[in-house]
């Protein structure tokens, strides 16, 4: 290629882009060369807000260019430039006395030249000259500029997929964290609930031999907080695992509480109150759980971010509640609140007002995506130290509500007849889960079996008939499907007597298991008195001899 003036200008922009330089250095060099082959006395990049209607005058080449000048914006269809942007089709404009187009910015003007930036199908932007005299720029001169156009347009395109290449690296990135992650919390948590679930069967059992008030007191406070530490690793698990847009019905007040849960540590340790209110009555909602968890924390760590920002007492408080069929969570705090000018910004994205690498600016729009996704709304108000933000979801269709509560009947107290009402076997590698479970058994006048391992309950399930099997389903060696698959081989009767509990039910082979079973499947920790619910068809049915086998081996006592 000749080095002519035109064919430099290209060489050098396509160089730049070759470079990766940045889109406003480019988009400067072509109204640069843009300027100086045509001639204009005025040059500018116009980009267009397709949002607003608005053009936006971003970089200005030649003299008289004031900042009321450059601050002015037209309409898309106002003046030549906005009839460019409207119809996508370079406007020479030789004389703009004549013109009824021509909006006058300057007066010295007598002819324009008006060229598109059009990116995947659309106007993106504008190049415009200014001639000082009429039919200062010809057809040659238009070829140029719109050779120009289409390298800019090109730097654009480029610079975009590059970002989306980048932003799915990202997520992979990100992605393949967080399933790393979940792996790993995931093995956490099934170590947790093992000594959870022996902590707070051992507790029950204490409460079961009826201690001294002082006793019943210290009984309760180690319930309670193995509990609280059975749903913090529950909601940790939950919050972890791989996303599903799987939505089920789950009562409002859950929502609350998983969210609540996980953030009550570190607010108290911030010195923030957190107060919770959920609904009298649980009212059902059918979403993806963890997307709403996903959305709560957000607001909960965007209150607690305001809050920091102040030297007063912090309070957070999270409300539930109905209005006709829709059910609303809100979130309010007592922080610094949010500038008038500000709040109607706060769901775009990208917006944000935090310093630069304290947030991305994504956080509230995607909230705000993932309520609409679901048919719902979200919205905030804000003044000095009372800011709210609002969640509506449509009710679920559902015959009967949803109740949070997850209380069972009271512990069955021993029995006071000797006579034993039947026999089941234990399974588990954890020889205290397996001693805690046998030891409530007895004192409810059932003969317990304990296996530590798969090959060992296959040789009692060999000698003795069992009302019920209890177990664990990750083991080593034979584990809880394998154990369920042969003992169905030894009496198929088996399949609809296995009571399973498990401290992972989140990993996905787990879930799957469950899932293609008739018989129900305990996470661990539970209470004794559901796993004695469970048990309680079998142990009903055992005068029957259901199983169709030979009489039970002589009681142990």
């Amino acid at each position: 290629m000749e080095s002519t003036p035109v064919a430099i200008a290209i060489r050098e922009v396509l160089t730049a882009i070759r470079q990766r330089k940045r889109v406003e250095e480019i988009l400067e060099m072509v109204l640069s060369y843009s300027s100086d082959l045509g001639n204009g006395v005025h040059g500018s990049i116009v980009t267009v807000d397709h949002n607003s209607q608005k053009l936006i005058i971003t970089s200005v080449r030649g003299e008289d260019w004031t900042l009321e000048k450059q601050m002015c914006q037209l309409s898309i269809g106002e003046g030549l430039t906005g009839h460019v942007a409207l119809t996508g089709r370079p406007y020479l404009c030789p004389n703009t006395r004549v013109d009824p187009n021509y909006f006058s910015l300057f007066e010295n003007v007598l002819s324009e030249l008006v060229v598109p930036i059009i990116v995947e199908e659309k106007v993106w932007g504008l190049i415009n000259l200014d001639g000082l005299e009429a039919n200062a720029f010809d057809d040659s001169t238009l070829s140029t500029i719109v050779l120009l156009a289409e390298l800019a347009a090109f730097a654009i395109k480029l610079r975009i997929d590059l970002t989306e290449q980048e932003r799915l690296q990202r997520h992979l990135i990100q992605s393949e964290k967080l399933a790393s992650l979940g792996e790993t919390i995931a093995g956490i948590a099934h170590e947790i609930n093992n000594p959870l679930t022996s902590i707070l069967s051992n507790a029950q059992l204490l409460a079961l031999r009826r201690g001294g008030p002082a006793d019943e007191a210290s009984i309760n406070a180690i319930v309670l907080e193995a509990k609280r530490t059975a749903d913090l690793v529950k909601n940790l698990l939950a919050f972890s695992r791989k996303e599903s847009k799987k939505r089920e019905v789950i009562g409002v007040n859950e929502l609350i509480k998983q969210a609540v849960n996980l953030k009550r540590y570190q607010l108290r340790v911030n010195n923030i109150q957190l107060i919770a209110e959920p609904c009298e009555v649980s009212y059902p909602v059918l979403v993806t759980a963890q997307q709403m968890q996903q959305v709560l924390l957000n607001l909960l760590n965007n209150a607690e971010q305001a809050i920091t920002k102040t030297n007063q007492q912090g309070i957070i408080k999270v409300e539930g509640g109905r209005r006709g069929d829709m059910v609303y969570i809100t979130v309010s705090d007592n922080g610094s609140g949010i500038p008038p000018h500000v709040l109607p910004f706060i769901f775009d994205p990208f917006f944000t007002t935090k310093n630069l690498g304290e947030g991305t600016g994504l956080g509230l729009s995607i909230a705000h995506t993932l309520i609409e996704n679901h048919g719902g709304t979200i919205s905030a108000k804000s003044e000095p130290g009372n800011t709210v933000f609002t969640i509506e979801l449509p009710m679920a269709r559902s015959p009967k509500m949803v109740s949070d509560s997850k209380e069972t009947q009271p512990l069955p107290s021993p029995p006071k007849r000797a006579k034993r009402v039947g026999r089941v076997l234990v399974v588990d590698d954890e020889s205290a889960i397996v001693d805690a479970i046998c030891e409530f058994l007895d004192l409810q006048n059932i003969t317990a079996d304990k296996a530590n391992d798969g090959q060992q309950a296959l040789m009692l399930l060999g000698r003795n008939r069992y009302d019920a099997i209890i177990s664990d389903i990750r083991m080593p060696g034979i584990d809880g499907p394998q154990l369920y698959e042969r003992a169905a081989a030894i009496n198929p009767a088996y399949r609809n007597r296995f009571l399973f509990m498990s401290g992972d039910l989140v990993r996905d082979s787990t879930q799957s298991f469950v899932s293609s079973l008739n018989c129900p499947c305990l996470a661990k920790p539970f209470a004794l008195q559901v796993l004695f619910q469970h048990l309680g068809p079998h142990l009903d049915q055992f005068s029957s001899g259901s199983l169709n086998k030979p009489p039970m081996l002589p009681q142990r006592r």
